[in-house]
């Protein structure tokens, strides 16, 4: 899910962590807050929680004209991104006073503040529309893919950490390490270690039970209670897994564990057909032949983008063919060569390795799903 911070007035921040940003309290919405709205649609968020801070300092404070207004700034183009109104949620909040970023009787906050806020907001906190979001599907039945973040040796066996992104891996497991090709056996497993040591409170883990009933004990807590699946780590859960059979210096960030069985793998090519969106304020266009830098999870490899196949601006029904440039603002169907061979999948069949953000400079110049990988 996304989080965005729209200022209510008394100046602006620049604060930004993920898909967190801040927007100015002027007129119209920062470029990098246009930047941070389209690279987290692209890369596959469907839910934004908007929090309009500062309301404390707005003229008068609290106002529900200054709410709208940002509200009506903002809506717009999240709904212009690929956002779904229902999907988005606006909450008045001050992070200075603390006033409706929880509800905490026990504390003593600005009772004006809330009074002044409760006159036309009846709507939840900002920690409970954070609670209220939906959790992604978690694919249990597709392949399985883990991608490695971390590593370490210990003796003849090596640790490795990382987030199962679909499928399951049990202890005793043989398992293949792609790009490199290598095999190697699971002889230890620990799921969700480093979760659990930094669980918020407020976490959905820990207080989804309480504020959304069932769905909260559903997950995590029947997981627990199955004794065939205390030695097995299932899509979405942070892993420590220790492997055996394997050469540390074969293993790195950014490879991918999965099942040897040849029908199981995920390809590893250097070429592949990709549909990206531009971003709108792009100081170069992007011609065939362009060099940028490819990034996807945890790793970054030079690229070209040789074949400009499609383009069309938003809202157009048919893409033209055969495009000379891409400018900002365009959708477009594009071939790129990597300067070395990844694990690539379509997105269809795997999200984690199937989107993408390309950077020139410094900046982010689009981002991507790809299609086909030829």
């Amino acid at each position: 899910a996304g989080f965005a911070s729209g200022g209510g007035g008394g100046g602006s921040s620049d604060d930004q962590d993920g898909f967190g940003t801040a927007m100015p309290s002027g007129k119209s919405m920062g470029g990098q807050t246009r930047e941070h709205i389209v690279l987290s649609r692209g890369l596959g968020v469907s839910q934004f929680v908007v929090a309009v801070n500062k309301l404390d300092a707005a003229e008068p404070p609290w106002d529900e004209g200054r709410f709208e207004y940002i509200k009506a700034l903002v809506l717009p183009f999240l709904i212009s991104s690929g956002f779904k109104e229902k999907r988005i949620t606006f909450v008045p909040v001050s992070g200075l006073t603390g006033v409706n970023v929880a509800r905490d009787t026990s504390a003593k906050e600005d009772e004006e503040g809330w009074k002044a806020l409760k006159k036309w907001y009846n709507g939840p906190t900002l920690l409970e529309a954070l609670d209220g979001l939906v959790p992604a599907k978690r694919e249990f039945e597709k392949p399985l893919r883990l991608i490695v973040t971390d590593m370490s040796s210990e003796g003849k066996n090596v640790t490795i950490c990382g987030r199962v992104v679909q499928g399951f891996v049990r202890m005793g497991d043989g398992v293949l390490v792609l790009p490199v090709g290598d095999a190697a056996n699971v002889v230890r497993l620990e799921r969700g270690k480093a979760a659990k040591e930094s669980a918020s409170p407020y976490s959905f883990s820990a207080s989804a039970s309480s504020t959304n009933g069932d769905r909260g004990q559903s997950s995590e807590k029947e997981i627990e209670d199955i004794p065939e699946l205390q030695n097995c780590a299932l899509a979405g859960d942070t892993v420590e897994v220790t492997l055996a059979g394997i050469d540390a210096a074969r293993l790195s960030p950014g490879c991918v564990i999965c099942h040897p069985h040849p029908s199981l793998r995920p390809q590893v090519k250097r070429k592949f057909e990709a549909r990206v969106m531009v971003m709108e304020h792009l100081a170069v266009p992007v011609i065939r032949g362009s060099q940028v830098l490819f990034h996807m999870h945890s790793i970054d490899v030079p690229a070209v983008l040789n074949k400009l196949i499609s383009s069309k601006k938003r809202g157009e029904a048919n893409p033209r063919p055969n495009p000379r440039v891409l400018t900002g603002g365009v959708e477009a169907t594009v071939e790129i060569t990597l300067n070395e061979r990844l694990v690539l999948e379509e997105y269809s069949e795997c999200k984690s390795l199937g989107r993408f953000v390309l950077r020139r400079g410094g900046d982010t110049i689009a981002v991507g799903l790809i299609e086909k990988v030829l």
